[in-house]
């Protein structure tokens, strides 16, 4: 199944602006009715016999802004959350994936990935009552990352040096607050994004869900913008990994 380019598709996530927030997995600051959300089988791009339902994998996702910095908050609702195997890519593990252009100029209907287009692959990995965050920033794609190379495909390495993670486990799951400064996903070469309300990026999100630690085991994988019909899936059949016309995009308000 080809898929021709889109121009980014119909699905959007308003990020408002916000003032001062902690990052501790309350979300008790943040506007939920501004959400996405990950819980249909037609979002399913891999593994779709591996789907129980949304209580085995779904997801609601926010987003809020500051002028220096990127908020995330996600509701995930996993009945083994957090599955690691150690030595294995971040993308073969519960993880989310995040796709982003920070060039609110870019061609919505580039089929290819420039420099200013970001995946971001998160895991975070519990020990007692802590979590360590993980990423893996994926620029393979990319005929000409400008400077920023591949980083932390195996683990073990957070990448950004200006991050702030929170996990609290809520019925069902988990709840995952962060913040990215915007300058991390930036060079010399690659002028950082500047929010303000009114622009609009390319931007869209994976969900990964295994219930083993077992090599061999793939991870079922749910986007945000796929509407897919029957029960072929592959990632290649829904290729966001390489086509940003695929992804939906994000707005900031105020």
């Amino acid at each position: 199944m080809g898929m021709s380019a889109l121009a980014y598709t119909g699905t959007n996530l308003e990020a408002p602006h916000v003032g001062d927030i902690a990052i501790d997995g309350d979300l008790s600051e943040w506007d939920l009715t501004r959400c996405v959300r990950i819980d249909s089988e037609g979002q399913i791009i891999d593994q779709i016999e591996h789907w129980d339902g949304a209580a085995d994998c779904s997801m609601e996702l926010y987003a809020m802004w500051d002028e220096e910095n990127l908020y995330i908050a996600m509701k995930i609702f996993d009945d083994t959350p957090l599955v690691y195997r150690e030595g294995f890519p971040l993308d073969e593990l519960d993880a989310v994936i995040f796709f982003l252009s920070t060039d609110p100029a870019a061609d919505p209907e580039r089929t290819e990935y420039t420099a200013t287009d970001w995946r971001i692959v998160q895991f975070a990995d519990k020990y007692k009552n802590d979590f360590d965050f993980f990423s893996y920033i994926d620029r393979e794609m990319i005929a000409d990352p400008m400077g920023w190379e591949t980083q932390g495909e195996y683990g073990d390495e957070l990448v950004f040096e200006d991050f702030e993670g929170a996990i609290v486990t809520m019925e069902g799951g988990i709840i995952w607050e962060s913040r990215i400064a915007l300058s991390e996903l930036s060079n010399a070469q690659i002028a950082p994004l500047v929010p303000a309300a009114g622009v609009v990026i390319g931007f869209d999100c994976s969900i990964l869900d295994v219930d083993l630690p077992c090599p061999g085991i793939h991870s079922l994988r749910m986007q945000c913008s796929a509407q897919l019909d029957g029960r072929d899936r592959s990632p290649e059949a829904y290729p966001v990994d390489t086509n940003p016309s695929l992804w939906g995009t994000l707005t900031f308000v105020d």
